[in-house]
């Protein structure tokens, strides 16, 4: 069965080819680059005057049509290429199995999403990195050290405030909190060993919710990758790509730094609701235009991220710092994964 009954529609101002991935760009569905998750694949060719398109999204059942980037073999696994093809080069993105050959550039396949015959897949002992942290681990009390039995080498840092402690909520939950203390305050969670290389196809995804936005811009909430950690301040990192968040305001911000350019927080148009978990994402597929994406719709596309000056080893991290004030704080983290290419 070909996935392509009862399609939505999104909005389109472009003309585009049928059956390329596609996602949205300020609010107009575009061809989908090589790493970049699609919302779906184009049912039919869209003229530059529809406004407009029909699309299979991308966890509808059965297959569906994509287009080949050049010649592929059936029953081969398929890949993310740019432009919105398929290619049977391995990158960050797995898409599936092809049902048919490709002869070559622009040839129409039907690909099995989500099926993998071969070995050399996501996951794979010789395909990509997939690291993927649900925190069902034990996470003491604040102020005290990760379980020694955890098998993930997460680092915390607390100094006042509440700390970095486990909720009890299904499926493990970390809380980043600080009390109503005029204080200082520091709360993180990264990788001493900073494991991921920025030019490995990076792409890391966080399920998290901001459950205290605090009443003062003491606060400071900052997630993403970065070189490292600070102890008060997370500008003073060298290198990182990370949301952020005001104190006082759920409205997300994004900003980069590769230790040459520093690009300052911008907008992404997206105003948090408090106790809600949103799906963040941040692409380094491209290190000189790193993409933000909040719930698998890219924001701040307008600024161009670039961390191409940098060229070393990332970590996750969550990193939420205030000045001397009284706020109060709560974060949430539900999920961390991060994929690559292996070297």
């Amino acid at each position: 069965m070909v996935a392509n009954i009862n399609p939505v529609t999104l909005p389109s101002n472009s003309a585009l080819a049928p059956f390329l991935r596609v996602n949205l760009s300020a609010s107009f569905i575009v061809a989908s680059g090589a790493t970049e998750q699609e919302v779906g694949t184009l049912v039919s060719r869209v003229q530059a005057t529809d406004t407009v398109a029909p699309i299979v999204t991308a966890n509808a059942e059965g297959a569906v049509w994509m287009v080949a980037s050049g010649a592929i073999s059936a029953w081969a696994t398929v890949y993310g290429a740019s432009a919105g093809k398929v290619s049977d080069s391995s990158n960050a993105h797995a898409i599936g199995t092809t049902m048919d050959a490709a002869a070559g550039d622009g040839a129409h396949i039907r690909v099995i999403r989500g099926l993998f015959l071969d070995q050399d897949q996501v996951a794979a002992i010789d395909g990509n990195i997939v690291f993927d942290d649900d925190f069902l681990d034990n996470y003491p009390a604040a102020q005290t050290a990760l379980d020694a039995v955890g098998g993930t080498a997460w680092v915390k840092t607390e100094t006042n405030g509440l700390g970095v402690i486990e909720t009890s909520a299904h499926g493990g939950v970390l809380t980043f909190s600080f009390d109503a203390v005029a204080e200082a305050a520091t709360a993180d969670l990264y990788m001493a060993s900073i494991p991921f290389d920025i030019d490995a196809n990076l792409i890391v995804e966080f399920r998290l919710g901001i459950f205290d936005i605090g009443d003062n811009v003491a606060l400071d909430i900052n997630f993403g990758m970065a070189d490292g950690t600070h102890a008060t301040d997370f500008d003073q990192i060298a290198a990182y790509a990370a949301f952020h968040l005001n104190g006082a305001s759920l409205l997300c911000l994004a900003h980069s730094d590769d230790g040459t350019i520093d690009t300052a927080e911008v907008t992404t148009g997206i105003t948090l609701v408090d106790n809600a978990y949103n799906n963040f994402k941040i692409d380094f597929s491209d290190t000189a235009s790193v993409k933000f994406y909040i719930n698998d719709v890219r924001v701040a596309s307008g600024t161009a991220f670039d961390m191409s000056a940098f060229t070393g080893l990332l970590t996750p991290i969550v990193h939420i710092e205030k000045t001397g004030n009284n706020t109060t704080a709560d974060v949430r983290v539900d999920r961390i994964r991060v994929q690559s290419q292996r070297s």
